[in-house]
């Protein structure tokens, strides 16, 4: 489908004969292919995470088609005004992604499919997925009159759309979380033996509508200030 930069997350060995002979010409994205231990290790720079699920998570996070999501990230394409690397994250083959990892996707993206068969093998969900998204990028170029370039998929397939105000990446995040639920355990507003949900909630809450590198700058700032508070009206040396 045009998309090359594929991340491998805690997964076997991928340069073996057998998935070079299943990748049937395609070896190249298989040899450029990166493998990460940890999924927070292998979105830290993104801005944008989409993680797959076919069951129902309960979770307060936007559930949208990959019909919808893919003809999104196209227009954001056409319409803004800076890079945003994005990531579709698909999860095992046996359970898919965990709660956790889902934590780490600011949308999630659901294959409409008949509900009494929902489980889609890995191979499956990544191609329809792709199909979408080569499809709404082909279709843009048709309405905008480019439909003549030949890179045209690798618009999207280079996963780097364009934004206003670049939302603040996956590695930074991370760190924001880690300070805030820092000086709420410090401040007795999270009792650590007893979390219950109040961290994925609040996770959740910033995902919905992930903030610019500028707006989690200020968030710790109020952090930091929370942490060794001043006396009022004197500035930070």
């Amino acid at each position: 489908m045009g998309f090359n930069h594929l991340r491998l997350v805690d997964c076997c060995p991928h340069l073996t004969k057998d998935a070079i002979a299943r990748a049937s010409g395609a070896d190249a994205i298989l040899q450029e292919a990166i493998r990460f231990d940890n999924l927070d290790a292998a979105v830290a720079d993104c801005q944008q995470v989409y993680g797959t699920s076919a069951r129902d998570r309960h979770l307060a996070v936007p559930v949208e088609s990959c019909r919808q999501i893919a003809t999104d990230l196209v227009q954001s394409a056409v319409t803004l005004k800076r890079k945003t690397t994005v990531a579709m994250v698909f999860g095992r083959e046996r359970s898919g992604l965990s709660n956790e990892e889902m934590d780490r996707c600011t949308r999630l993206l659901r294959i409409p499919c008949n509900p009494d068969f929902s489980s889609l093998n890995l191979a499956a969900a990544v191609q329809v997925v792709a199909y979408e998204c080569a499809v709404a990028l082909a279709e843009s170029m048709v309405q905008s009159g480019d439909a003549h370039r030949g890179d045209s998929v690798n618009v999207i397939a280079d996963t780097m759309l364009e934004t206003a105000e670049e939302p603040a990446s996956g590695e930074a995040m991370q760190h924001f979380y880690d300070h805030l639920q820092r000086v709420m355990m410090n401040t007795g507003f999270l009792n650590p033996n007893n979390p219950r949900q109040l961290l994925r909630r609040i996770r959740r809450y910033f995902e919905r509508n992930r903030p610019s590198q500028n707006e989690v700058n200020i968030l710790r700032g109020i952090l930091s200030a929370t942490e060794n508070p001043r006396p009022p009206g004197k500035s930070p040396n």
